[in-house]
């Protein structure tokens, strides 16, 4: 009888032990948003799906961020070339999602401040190496942001300055 009411308590116990393991966990209140946006596997996607890596840096009460996140970016042509080409990362400065790059955990203002992002809306081009191959400063309309993301897709950047790009497409 002894053996049964052992084998119970600590069927009990066990029991309880899983509860509250369940119950700390819940407690923690992890979300997506505590996860961080790690730019390293962005990149690492990137590579793997023949892309390059465009950020695009604004801010939530900027007009024109508004309007190059809601027209240029959404127009038909740019969407489809972006997706085809391009791992784009969105990035909010006024957001507290933290962002890692190169083992280094950074607010999404502080990451816009490393990389000398200091003009909103903001894009940088990354190569396989994180390093900025090209960056656009303001607001683009479309056709003259296809040209740049046409000039960044055929790696024109590693052999003529983008003025000379857009001079030679025009002649």
């Amino acid at each position: 009888m002894g053996s049964m009411k052992q084998h119970l308590i600590k069927g009990i116990k066990t029991k309880l032990s899983s509860i509250i393991i369940l119950v700390f966990f819940f407690s923690l209140n992890v979300s997506a948003d505590s996860i961080p946006l790690n730019i390293n596997n962005k990149v690492k996607t990137a590579i793997i799906n023949n892309k390059q890596v465009m950020i695009f840096f604004h801010m939530t009460h900027c007009g024109y961020c508004k309007r190059m996140e809601k027209k240029t970016l959404q127009e038909k042509k740019i969407k489809e070339f972006t997706d085809e080409h391009f791992e784009l990362i969105d990035i909010n400065i006024d957001d507290n999602e933290k962002i890692l790059l190169h083992n280094v955990l950074y607010t999404k203002r502080d990451l816009a401040a490393t990389l000398d992002v200091d003009f909103f809306p903001t894009i940088i081009f990354l190569d396989e190496d994180l390093e900025i191959t090209y960056t656009a400063r303001g607001y683009r309309k479309s056709k003259k942001f296809l040209k740049i993301l046409e000039y960044i897709q055929t790696k024109s950047f590693e052999n003529i300055d983008f003025f000379d790009y857009e001079k030679e497409e025009k002649e």
